[in-house]
């Protein structure tokens, strides 16, 4: 997987001369993010399917939910910086097979994202639960990672409540990613 990453997730230029992510703790950040989430994803779409509609405090926020609101929150995040209106939301079957798509799903979603993660710092306002909003793009940028993090916290929780203690996430954690991409 860290190849994977090392190959998709490079900094690659826009133009001669111009490299993407000057910033490299946001870029590790970010890749962090990704690979940590598709580590998640794939073993999501190793479950036994049942594992998928496990919740735990809330009946409608089982696995399955949370890893596609996860994936679905991307492209809208991504919307915002790219000053868009956000896309129509589409959710992933609860299936061994719509986890592999939700997956690969994420890493197009990470792709697209790096192309504009790296711009001058700008105040951007958008319609957030109705209102009109304020927030400077790195916001939306470091939102985007916290996002990830909150979310495969959730999924493990729900698993191990769930007595499906399979998701470690110090095995998720930066260091491990750093580990895994050299």
């Amino acid at each position: 997987m860290a190849l994977m990453f090392g190959v998709l997730l490079t900094n690659q230029r826009r133009s001669e001369g111009d490299l993407l992510m000057t910033d490299p703790s946001l870029l590790r950040l970010y890749k962090h993010m990704a690979w940590a989430n598709h580590s998640v994803f794939t073993q999501l779409s190793e479950l036994p399917e049942e594992a998928l509609s496990y919740s735990a405090w809330n009946p409608e926020w089982t696995v399955g939910a949370v890893a596609n609101h996860i994936v679905m929150s991307q492209p809208r995040l991504l919307a915002r910086l790219k000053k868009e209106a956000a896309p129509t939301e589409t959710a992933f079957p609860l299936t061994s097979e719509g986890m592999k798509a939700l997956a690969a799903q994420s890493l197009k979603n990470d792709e697209a994202f790096l192309n504009w993660i790296d711009k001058p710092e700008e105040m951007l306002t958008f319609v957030r639960y109705g209102e009109t909003v304020s927030f400077l793009n790195t916001t939306i940028v470091a939102q985007t990672v916290n996002h990830g993090i909150e979310h495969r916290a959730q999924i493990a929780d729900i698993l191990a409540i769930n007595k499906m203690d399979v998701i470690n996430l110090d095995a998720l954690d930066p260091i491990s990613y750093e580990r895994a991409s050299r």
